[in-house]
């Protein structure tokens, strides 16, 4: 250890309890550890809403199956089906354009 640090830095030094030597009253512990079960509780929380929204999300992937399913068992073109979803999502603005540029790339190669 230094020679030349203060006795309250010594102090510090040889507790590691901060300078003067104190230490950690059973009250303060109490405090630390009351903030520590709250953060593990809201930690699993967190975690525990994620797994749960993870099997909703499951859930909802397999009735978009059966949708689809159902769809294609009626006669009705899927792939059509999914281009007219994500049609759905775009403005139609994006949709004329996508398409414009589509006809022409078309053009270019003879495929009208």
């Amino acid at each position: 250890m230094p020679q030349d640090l203060s006795p309250a830095a010594q102090a510090f030094v040889e507790t590691g309890n901060g300078a003067g030597g104190y230490k950690e009253t059973p009250a303060d512990m109490a405090v630390r550890d009351k903030a520590y079960r709250v953060t593990a509780d809201e930690l699993r929380g967190f975690i525990e809403r994620f797994e749960r929204l993870a099997v909703e999300k499951a859930e909802i992937g397999d009735q978009q199956k059966s949708a689809m399913a159902e769809a294609k068992a009626r006669g009705y073109d899927i792939k059509a089906l999914r281009r007219i979803i994500a049609m759905r999502k775009k403005h139609p603005e994006d949709i004329a354009e996508e398409e414009s540029v589509v006809e022409l790339y078309r053009e270019v190669l003879g495929m009208s």
